[in-house]
């Protein structure tokens, strides 16, 4: 597993504790109501996380057979602490781009902020597609283009002030490099999937403190690992950044804009 696509050792608690709260609830509770909107029996959801959609979904389709999964063990061990599996949610450790299940298994496949870490994004849309029953619909979130996501781009602009000429550059590279609703189209179509809508969602991240954005950031994500590897002890680097964005926000909790991609097909 790519650095770049592991959540491990203390990432899965902060990213669960710091950063769902801060960006990814309001997206979180949109995507399932539309997962919902349909009424499925049986759900699939890929990169699961530490579980926040499959909470939510759970909340108002209780009725609904979920599997989540994740490629990330210690992603779902913190997911299954918050929500224990039962009769009617599955935690499983899988890898998207080649699913452990048989064709036509699930009337609908969700998966939030997971696509763009796929090193094989048209392979993960053909299994999506395999694995969906004839009508079935895939329902995903991805985040818009990084200036249109003003927390996250703060923190990388910290780290360019900090590290000039050569700031790590994942934020940048990966998880807000896919927000081309033509390519979406393009690859969601080229896999098969059909009456394919895609639509900007636009909120606003939870008030949050100058530490706890910089510790989300350079702890809770994959980025922790390049700054391990390439820039010096990650929890430094998360006292510069928070020194830098204090000098520019100040003393007040920052809530800044946030935009996500929303897309549905329909196998």
């Amino acid at each position: 597993m790519s650095s770049e696509a592991a959540f491990t050792g203390s990432i899965p608690e902060l990213y669960d504790t710091v950063l769902v709260p801060m960006m990814f609830q309001d997206f979180a509770n949109d995507l399932a109501a539309e997962v919902a909107s349909s009424g499925p029996g049986t759900v699939l959801e890929t990169a699961a996380g530490t579980g926040i959609v499959t909470r939510a979904l759970h909340r108002i389709l209780p009725s609904a057979t979920i599997t989540a999964t994740d490629l990330n063990p210690a992603m779902l061990s913190r997911a299954e602490v918050v929500l224990p599996a039962s009769e009617s949610i599955r935690w499983q450790q899988a890898d998207a781009l080649d699913l452990p299940f048989p064709e036509a298994s699930f009337d609908a496949l969700v998966s939030q902020f997971g696509i763009m870490f796929f090193p094989d994004r048209p392979r993960g849309y053909a299994e999506a597609r395999r694995v969906l029953k004839p009508g079935g619909r895939l329902s995903a979130a991805v985040w818009g283009p990084l200036e249109r996501n003003e927390v996250s781009l703060a923190v990388q602009e910290a780290l360019e002030e900090l590290f000039p000429g050569r700031a790590p550059m994942l934020i940048r590279r990966i998880p807000f490099a896919y927000s081309d609703h033509t390519i979406i189209r393009g690859e969601l179509e080229a896999a098969g999937f059909s009456d394919v809508t895609i639509r900007d969602v636009v909120c606003r991240s939870a008030p949050t403190s100058a530490r706890d954005i910089a510790l989300a950031h350079c702890q809770g994500t994959p980025l922790a690992h390049e700054l391990a590897e390439e820039y010096g002890d990650p929890a430094q680097i998360t006292e510069d950044v928070t020194r830098v964005l204090a000098e520019r926000f100040g003393d007040q909790p920052f809530s800044g804009l946030l935009t996500a991609i929303f897309f549905t097909g329909i196998a």
